[in-house]
């Protein structure tokens, strides 16, 4: 496996985007999402009273129906036929971009088409999806991994029509479990694997060992950007990492907090350009995600942008997304797959012990 090199990513970079010389760049600077959205949501837990001001244009959802899925039975070993859950990892190079949110509100626009969907909050530094939902869990996946809980116990019906599996240090066990939890743990998350159509994995921020395992086990791998040179000069190194892992063909990209289509596209082909030049990879774009004030109302509300405003613009280019996911299977049957996501993550964590 070639190792990551930070020099290597900034002379890439610095060759293929800013044309070789050294570039000191001013950008307006933009808020930390990522910050802003934990301070928006502790705000609403201590100030319930508080109201988000809107545009008047954006219409309030009716509330989400109760998800019901039914958990597949244990088992030793899932049939080689069986199809299981198209794994989706949404990933960034680095803090701040929206990736939670991003993952949240997908989950919310594959449910909307018909499909069972769950999300495994893997972000172990900061791990706040629950707080996007509106959520208090009780239970985490660290509770699988110590006191052998079923998963049906720790997953969550959330806003939407999805399950959330909050994931707290439960991650970061894993690899260093004995054999015997490991394998309940393991055996647990296939039947997760099992029972629904699509399994979207929030993974950390940023190029650690574990945020790129779990984002390279995944059948497909969204980077999340914005427009910033630093954001996509970062991005460009989480997909270095991964195509170094072999997960190329699985990379898509969004550019999220976008101004205009034009600075999607702009930003896709600046990162496409740098990847077929130097790791001979072509970057496929699954969509932008406009700057919206809609997003942050949605968290000072503590639900999905898509149930809290469905109709703003960051809603339906999410929608957008998802229908560009889907229709690379083009139906639920084809959207389950027979390669196990579980399968290629156990074979990192034995390696990793």
């Amino acid at each position: 496996m070639a190792a990551f090199n930070t020099q290597q990513v900034d002379h890439d970079w610095n060759h293929a985007f800013f044309g070789g010389a050294h570039v000191e760049t001013r950008v307006e600077t933009r808020v930390d999402q990522a910050e802003e959205l934990r301070r928006l949501a502790q705000a609403a837990l201590t100030a319930k009273s508080s109201r988000a001001t809107v545009p008047a244009t954006i219409s309030i959802a009716a509330p989400a129906a109760a998800v019901e899925i039914a958990f597949a039975p244990p088992t030793r070993a899932a049939s080689s036929s069986r199809q299981l859950a198209r794994a989706i990892a949404v990933s960034s190079g680095k803090g701040g971009v929206g990736k939670t949110n991003l993952a949240v509100n997908l989950a919310v626009a594959f449910a909307a088409r018909g499909l069972r969907v769950a999300v495994l909050d893997a972000d172990l530094g900061l791990a706040n999806a629950d707080l996007l939902c509106g959520l208090t869990p009780k239970l985490t996946l660290e509770d699988v991994v110590r006191t052998g809980r079923s998963i049906e116990e720790v997953a969550i019906p959330a806003p939407g029509g999805f399950l959330l599996i909050p994931g707290a240090s439960g991650v970061s066990l894993l690899a260093d479990m004995t054999p015997t939890l490991r394998r309940h743990v393991v055996s647990e998350l296939a039947r997760l694997e099992r029972s629904v159509d699509i399994l979207l994995i929030d993974t950390g921020a940023g190029i650690g060992a574990n945020s790129m395992a779990f984002a390279a086990s995944a059948h497909t791998i969204l980077v999340a950007t914005t427009p910033e040179p630093t954001s996509i000069a970062d991005a460009y190194g989480a997909i270095k990492t991964l195509v170094a892992r072999g997960a190329g063909e699985g990379i898509r990209l969004v550019v999220n907090m976008a101004r205009s289509p034009q600075e999607v596209r702009a930003v896709h082909e600046r990162i496409d350009r740098v990847s077929r030049a130097f790791l001979r990879t072509p970057i496929r774009l699954a969509g932008g995600v406009s700057l919206d004030p809609a997003v942050p109302a949605a968290v000072r509300k503590r639900e999905p942008c898509l149930v809290a405003y469905p109709r703003a613009r960051a809603s339906l280019e999410i929608h957008e997304i998802a229908a560009v996911l889907c229709g690379e299977g083009s139906s639920i049957e084809r959207n389950r797959v027979r390669e196990s996501f579980l399968g290629r993550l156990a074979s990192w964590l034995a390696r990793s012990r």
